[in-house]
């Protein structure tokens, strides 16, 4: 039978594989690991969520402009960047976990999700001004061009990040 101090007891809030792993030696550094695979979850749900709302201030814009202007350079650089901006929203929901399981043939050590959560701090950084900047377009068409840009790099500069968290987990890189 296990002796359990009084400050060695789980809380009875935690489920029963929580108290476990909170019990025995070295399960403690799993559940730990359990918690970053569900927070990075959570922020690449996030990271998401504002690419989309992103496109979403796109669509308005080119709906917009296409209406007024029909099918124009502007309207088809517009087009191209809604269907960039929506990949790499994709690309970001379905990305690898930052963790894999207790038996999986490749461990993601510690080094390796501090970087990678540097690279979400910067994801969460771009991703932010680009959905503030879609939020905000131009009233004029002579204006579109340096807002474009702007989200033409700011889409570049968080594909890049991406490809570089990608690269970090697979153990490799480009």
């Amino acid at each position: 039978m296990l002796n359990l101090s009084s400050d060695a007891k789980p809380s009875p809030d935690l489920r029963l594989y929580e108290k476990l792993m909170m019990l025995f030696p070295g399960y403690r550094g799993y559940k730990e690991k359990e918690l970053v695979r569900e927070t990075d979850r959570v922020v690449r749900d996030e990271l998401y969520r504002r690419l989309k709302k992103c496109v979403g201030g796109l669509k308005n814009y080119y709906s917009s402009i296409a209406s007024s202007t029909g099918s124009t350079p502007l309207t088809e650089r517009l087009e191209k960047l809604i269907y960039k901006i929506d990949s790499l929203a994709e690309r970001t929901r379905h990305a690898p976990y930052g963790y894999k399981p207790l038996f999986h043939a490749i461990k993601v050590d510690e080094e390796v999700l501090n970087k990678m959560l540097e690279h979400d701090l910067r994801l969460g950084e771009i991703a932010e001004a680009l959905e503030k900047a879609a939020s905000n377009p131009p009233s004029s068409i002579t204006d579109a061009e340096p807002f474009l840009a702007n989200i033409e790099r700011l889409a570049k500069e968080y594909e890049v990040m991406l490809e570089g968290r990608d690269s970090l987990l697979s153990g490799y890189r480009r």
